[in-house]
């Protein structure tokens, strides 16, 4: 019987290594979070915070392809209240990811999208093909990041970069990735992903975890309160239910316009003040 036992993840542990391979496990839909992968992570990042001796993990997706961000096709069913709780659980769990003992690689591979890129921000180090794609699509997709897109992209790069790539949608390309120390490398035809891995294991467990966290001290302080304004701009922002709309009919969405929430939001307050509220 297999230790791993999931719908949207395959799990293995390599003893050569002493890692752990997460692959995000649903290729038809070019690995997409949903609801169940996202309780999958969860569970098995808490199993591994408590196994010291696992020292890297190696986070990617199946095929060629790490992840396009959210399923649509689930999200569009989502309610206000389950939205907002995963996404609170999206951004608990990639938050946590800084402040596991073990060094983590993500493998963008040819490409991700949206929430998928920020669950790669989690990582350490970030590798990815030389034909890579990353889009920073939130925008375009009626969201505004709530899990890290801002926080964790200004603090390993900086705020006019973020501003740039989320205002204009923009879509990377390995070199730009290389460029912006968003991935340490990319590669052709063979990956360095086991050559990091033999390193990391050769380092010595405490210096190895003691760095780690050394290293996210000059920046904690910003990332937690830049998470906390971050989603609350993202409640406010996607109060239009434009996100829902988009999901489901794509460049044919009809969403709101600003002028249109605005007088929106005055009646509601004038019918709160009516009502005695």
């Amino acid at each position: 019987m297999s230790l791993f036992s999931y719908n949207t993840l395959s799990v293995e542990l390599s003893k050569k290594t002493r890692s752990i391979s997460i692959k995000l496990n649903r290729p038809e839909v070019q690995n997409a979070i949903n609801t169940e992968m996202i309780f999958e992570l969860e569970t098995l990042l808490t199993w591994i915070s408590t196994h010291l001796e696992i020292k890297s993990i190696y986070l990617t997706g199946t095929g060629d392809y790490f992840c396009k961000g959210l399923d649509d096709e689930e999200f569009a069913t989502w309610s206000e209240e389950k939205r907002q709780k995963n996404f609170d659980k999206l951004q608990k769990l990639i938050y946590s990811m800084f402040f596991l003992p073990q060094t983590i690689i993500a493998d963008l591979k040819k490409g991700c999208a949206g929430l998928g890129f920020e669950l790669a921000m989690g990582a350490d180090i970030r590798v990815a093909h030389e034909d890579t794609v990353v889009e920073f699509n939130h925008l375009s997709k009626g969201i505004v990041p709530s899990c890290g897109g801002i926080s964790f992209t200004s603090a390993i790069t900086n705020n006019s970069t973020a501003r740039q790539w989320l205002l204009l949608s923009k879509k990377l390309s390995a070199a730009d990735l290389n460029t912006h120390h968003i991935t340490v490398q990319s590669y052709g035809v063979e990956s360095p992903i086991q050559d990091f891995l033999a390193t990391i294991n050769s380092q010595p467990d405490v210096a190895r975890i003691q760095a780690k966290r050394s290293l996210l001290e000059p920046v904690l302080k910003n990332l937690d309160q830049g998470l906390e304004w971050e989603k609350k701009f993202s409640i406010a922002g996607m109060c239009t239910n434009d996100w829902k709309e988009i999901a489901k009919h794509g460049e044919s969405a009809q969403t709101v316009s600003a002028r249109e929430l605005s007088s929106r939001l005055k009646r509601e307050r004038a019918e709160q003040v009516s009502n005695g509220q």
